[in-house]
């Protein structure tokens, strides 16, 4: 009896405790899968990929630098292509630095990055790129922060009330002043025939906007002079946060 007794609580407690028995459910939960979609929504841009390079050129110099380029988390085909895009662009960047290292020659690309900037409803990522001659590349993307689609020069611009008519003015303005701050003096080849082409509608038109730290609306154009490489990206404040 007092076996039979034990069996019995044992086949109770299993029922009770473990569910034992034919028919039963496997427990589910979202938990994970909203977990998933909450650190997304905290973090609409994250590392896409990151690696360190360790270099040493023919001389025997050694170098360190960072590649590290964004992903766009935001559930939007205009996300998915500037991914793809992003990717297209900036992975042969990794493949060649790994070549170069092991070739014992100076990177061609000494750093690739990128920032981001939050503005309401205004997301940017801003990528960059810095070459070996010292010539600097960029990339802009812009996006509406809750719904991720994809936003013109011009919805930048009407974010902070301003029509690209204006935009293009004001930017006019500023590249001219540093334009002249950097080469009046100077007075380099071509100075007269440079400027003139620095400030054309042709080159303001393919300026890259987008809204920086505490929304500031700033641009990326081309300066354009008898130096170095003949042509450079410059950053420049186009309005201030109101």
């Amino acid at each position: 009896m007092k076996r039979i007794g034990i069996v019995v609580l044992t086949a109770a407690l299993c029922v009770l405790l473990s569910g034992c028995g034919e028919g039963d459910k496997p427990v589910t939960t979202t938990a994970p899968e909203a977990a998933i979609q909450a650190e997304k929504e905290r973090n609409k841009v994250s590392v896409a990929r990151e690696e360190s390079f360790t270099y040493t050129d023919h001389n025997g110099n050694a170098y360190d630098t960072v590649y590290r380029i964004p992903s766009i988390n935001m559930d939007s085909k205009d996300a998915e292509a500037a991914n793809e895009e992003i990717s297209e662009k900036y992975l042969t960047d990794f493949e060649k630095a790994e070549r170069e290292c092991a070739a014992l020659t100076s990177l061609t690309c000494e750093k690739l990055d990128y920032e981001k900037f939050e503005n309401d409803n205004v997301l940017s990522v801003v990528i960059r790129r810095v070459f070996f001659s010292h010539a600097v590349d960029y990339s802009v993307y812009n996006f509406h922060a809750v719904t991720g689609v994809e936003l013109s020069s011009e919805g930048v611009m009407k974010s902070v009330n301003i029509t690209p008519e204006q935009a293009q003015e004001l930017l006019k303005k500023q590249l001219e002043q540093d334009y002249v701050s950097k080469y009046k003096t100077a007075q380099p080849e071509k100075y007269e025939e440079n400027m003139e082409k620095t400030l054309s509608d042709d080159n303001l038109d393919q300026a890259m906007y987008y809204l920086g730290k505490d929304g500031v609306l700033r641009a990326i154009c081309k300066e354009y002079a008898s130096v170095g490489s003949g042509e450079f990206s410059v950053v420049l404040t186009v309005k201030s946060a109101s």
